[in-house]
């Protein structure tokens, strides 16, 4: 791996992402200027062993015993709330809530959380939100204006006999919220840049979006290329066969930013040349 990298940071001029094999194994990556409280938990089981010369009969009735008090346990606890955290850690978490400074999020990849300052997060986001695919709107009423445009064509559909009550009904919005944008650090990236996320659920135009999804989905053929996950395309690749007396190079392309530098109207074009494709 350390030969690939030397390899990968000569021909990028620079270093490439950050160090796997030191950044693999923590869950909590704090790259913010607050210090991280430390504790430390000492577990102590007093047990005793029991003899190998032990009697079968005296081992069934201590087994037995054992039974009935993990039986008894599991029924008074059952009602009862416990806490799976130490009170340090209770202590250290409700610290972290209160801390107003910091942002604490869920790794864009992976099982672990990112620690940052919310001046280094509003920073991150922002300049994402400065990118040409954004505008600003200064108009307080465009939501409710999108709303009751878009009511206003699905009744239109229905009166044309497009659609039944029931889609109707369905894909209608009322009291709908903004979408919310927000950003999940890379913490296999350099500098912990930021995915931008944009969350519709609850907006006017969700269940619309959840409906052509499917309808989409659902009338284009699946592309050659497509792959389905990792697993697939080890699959795949374990069917190829190479000529071993010629090199190869299996190369990865990450294009940044890819949704949000796609183009809504050349989307949508070259789905209806998909789908209607001779």
């Amino acid at each position: 791996m350390k030969t690939h990298q030397k390899k990968l940071e000569k021909l990028n001029r620079g270093p490439v992402g950050q160090n796997y094999e030191e950044i693999k194994l923590k869950l909590i990556h704090n790259v913010s200027s607050y210090t991280l409280p430390k504790f430390e938990t000492a577990l102590e089981l007093n047990a005793m062993k029991l003899q190998s010369h032990c009697h079968q009969s005296v081992f069934s009735l201590i087994c037995h015993k054992i039974h009935n008090v993990s039986q008894q346990l599991m029924h008074t606890s059952k009602h009862k709330k416990i806490s799976n955290l130490s009170d340090e850690e209770l202590a250290a978490l409700k610290s972290l809530k209160s801390n107003n400074n910091i942002v604490i999020c869920k790794v864009d990849k992976g099982n672990c959380i990112v620690i940052l300052d919310k001046e280094a997060y509003m920073k991150k986001a922002e300049d994402i939100l400065k990118g040409e695919q954004f505008e600003s709107l200064g108009n307080d009423k465009f939501h409710r204006e999108r709303e009751e445009e878009l009511n206003k064509y699905i009744f239109s559909l229905f009166k044309a006999g497009v659609i039944d009550n029931k889609p109707r009904y369905q894909l209608q919005s009322i009291c709908s919220s903004l979408s919310v944008f927000y950003g999940l650090p890379k913490a296999h990236k350099t500098g912990y840049p930021i995915r931008s996320i944009i969350s519709t659920i609850g907006s006017y135009q969700y269940q619309l979006s959840k409906y052509l999804a499917k309808a989409i989905r659902d009338a284009c053929p699946q592309a050659e290329s497509y792959i389905k996950d990792s697993f697939e395309f080890v699959k795949r690749i374990k069917e190829i066969v190479l000529d071993k007396q010629k090199p190869y190079i299996m190369c990865s392309f990450d294009v940044e930013s890819l949704y949000t530098n796609v183009t809504v109207e050349e989307a949508i074009e070259t789905t209806f040349n998909y789908i209607y494709k001779p």
